[in-house]
Formats: structure tokens, C-alpha cells, sequence
């Protein structure tokens, strides 16, 4: 299936799990997107601004998939420079279809039919999606009302972004997962001094963690200050 042979070429991060999330406020969110495959809902549609864990949650969902032996289309929107219908196709016989950044194809009319005719598949078989965007599904730039529809049936949850405390804590759990001890005062370093996205934080904790093992150092907030400044 092509849908299929799509997911297995998309490389899940390794960190993108739900127990490296810190849910934090979306709470709620994580606990549906855990339930997902036996939930009697068709599908979940997550917005809010960049940063706070969106691509992570949709490839979190779609390892959790994966690991229950399950088929997953898992579609990247922005990291395609150019976006035929074509990579939609075998999507509707996955388990999971999960888009992120649906908002860069909703406003092309083309796509919006073809993601209806998704969708109504999907739920037709009993198979469940799961949607990514910036906006509520009210504010989404829809060629055409029907996918704004779809979309408002589904389970919708507005992430919200960390603050500065579940943000240290995040980190330091993240660190411990890896066997670092993150001093309070590093975590609050990386948060001023460093891009806020999760993606980012990862990043550094990775190059920090290959740091540490190298130099056999334990994290201080100098050795921090020195890696990353």
C-alpha cells in the first residue's frame, strides 16, 4: 500500500514518544491522543501556535501505532517543497492517517475534496486520523466548507505553551530519561538563552548529552554555557 510505504520511509525521532511529552496544561490532549486507537471517536484535530508540541504528539501517536503492529500514513505537510494529491493515496487503508500542518493544503481546492473523501473513508471503516494546524477549525482557511465540517466533528484540542517552570521541568526530566542530571540553574539557562520550541530543547539536550559522554563530565551550568554558548 502506498500510504503505508510512505510512513515507513518517514523517519520518527527517536524522542518523539509520549513519555518524552510534558503535557502540562494539555493534559487532556495527551490522554485522548493515548486512548486513540480504541476511542469511538473518528479522529482528533490539535491547533495552536508553533512550539508547543504539535509535530511531536503526531509522531508520538504514530509510533504508538506502529508499536501495536498497526499501518500508519503519516504526512508531514511543510517538509514537501511540492504537494501532488497523489501523496494521499492508500492513506484511507492505514490505521492512523495523521497530517501535520494541514493548514498549508485546507485553502486548495483540490486537496480540501480529496481530504473529504479521506475522511468519510476513514470513518466509513472504523479507522481514525489525526490533524495538526495553527488554527481552530472555526478560523482554518477551508476551500470548501464540507472539510471545515469534517473537521469540526472530530475531537478538537487548542494546545497551549509551557510555562517557564513546566518548561525547566520538562527539560530535566527529559535529561534524566538520558541519565544526565540537569542542574536548575542549566535548565533555566537553556529556556533564555535557546529557541523555546521543543524541538530546539531536544536538540540541545542531545548535543549535550554527546558532550558530557565525550568529555566525561557531569551537566554543570558552565560546561552548558561552554557546549552550547
Amino acid at each position: 500500500m502506498k500510504g503505508e510505504q510512505l510512513a515507513l520511509s518517514v523517519q520518527l525521532r527517536s524522542t518523539a514518544s509520549f513519555d518524552t511529552y510534558f503535557a502540562g496544561p494539555n493534559e487532556a490532549a495527551l490522554a485522548a491522543l493515548r486512548e486513540l486507537h480504541d476511542s469511538p471517536i473518528g479522529g482528533i484535530y490539535l491547533f495552536g501556535p508553533d512550539g508547543v508540541g504539535k509535530s511531536h504528539l503526531l509522531l508520538a501517536t504514530a509510533r504508538h501505532f506502529q508499536q501495536q503492529g498497526l499501518r500508519v500514513a503519516y504526512l508531514p505537510l511543510a517538509n514537501f517543497a511540492e504537494r501532488p494529491i497523489e501523496l494521499l493515496d492508500g492513506a484511507d487503508e492505514a490505521d492512523l492517517l495523521a497530517l501535520d500542518d494541514l493548514d498549508i493544503v485546507s485553502a486548495d481546492r483540490d486537496w480540501a475534496y480529496a481530504l473529504i473523501r479521506r475522511f468519510d473513508k476513514l470513518r466509513a471503516n472504523q479507522r481514525r486520523w489525526l490533524v495538526s494546524a495553527s488554527h481552530a477549525t472555526d478560523r482554518l482557511d477551508c476551500a470548501i466548507p464540507d472539510l471545515r465540517t469534517r473537521l469540526h466533528q472530530s475531537a478538537r484540542f487548542g494546545l497551549r505553551a509551557l510555562d517557564d517552570a513546566d518548561r525547566s521541568r520538562w527539560l530535566r526530566e527529559n535529561a534524566l530519561a538520558r541519565g544526565l542530571e540537569l542542574p536548575d540553574e542549566a535548565a533555566r539557562w537553556l529556556i533564555h538563552h535557546l529557541p523555546r520550541d521543543a524541538a530546539s530543547l531536544i536538540a540541545a539536550l542531545d548535543t549535550l548529552d554527546h558532550a558530557s559522554l565525550s568529555a566525561k563530565r557531569r551537566l554543570t551550568l558552565p560546561f552548558v554555557q561552554k557546549t552550547l554558548g
